[in-house]
């Protein structure tokens, strides 16, 4: 199980409102360590990619358990949308997110199905090669 990151500014890792969780964007890293650092597609390879996406998707797990009390009080994850530091000519943005999506349906199944949107970015903050930010309905 991965804590949760204290967020680096003045913002909130979650927000609970109307039965909706919306996470703020999670970097791979643990505490303030980054885990992976670098463009995809340039010292990043797509393997790295997936397992930096799947860490962000477990610590946007995490918000929302510390949040609501537990993983059994995720509903239906509705929304991913992930970043991702691509070099120059770099194309495989979904191929990155699929890290993310087969770790959040890997420990949520059904209820971890969601909609997604992978954006090439060509930084991301403290070089991170990977950001996710989710929307989930969750119970109270």
């Amino acid at each position: 199980m991965s804590s949760v990151n204290k967020p680096g500014g003045n913002y909130l890792p979650v927000i609970i409102h109307g039965g909706l969780a919306y996470v703020s964007g999670q970097l791979p890293r643990r505490g303030e360590d980054l885990l992976y650092v670098g463009k995809v597609g340039a010292g990043v390879d797509i393997a790295a990619a997936q397992e930096a996406a799947a860490l962000c998707a477990d610590l946007c797990i995490s918000a929302i358990n510390h949040a609501t009390g537990g993983e059994d009080r995720i509903v239906q994850v509705l929304q991913l949308v992930g970043y991702v530091a691509s070099a120059p000519g770099f194309t495989q943005q979904s191929q990155v997110m699929n890290g993310a999506s087969d770790r959040l349906i890997e420990r949520l199944g059904e209820r971890g199905r969601h909609t997604r949107t992978s954006v090439g970015v060509a930084e991301l903050p403290r070089g991170a090669p990977v950001e996710l930010n989710m929307i989930a309905a969750v119970r109270s």
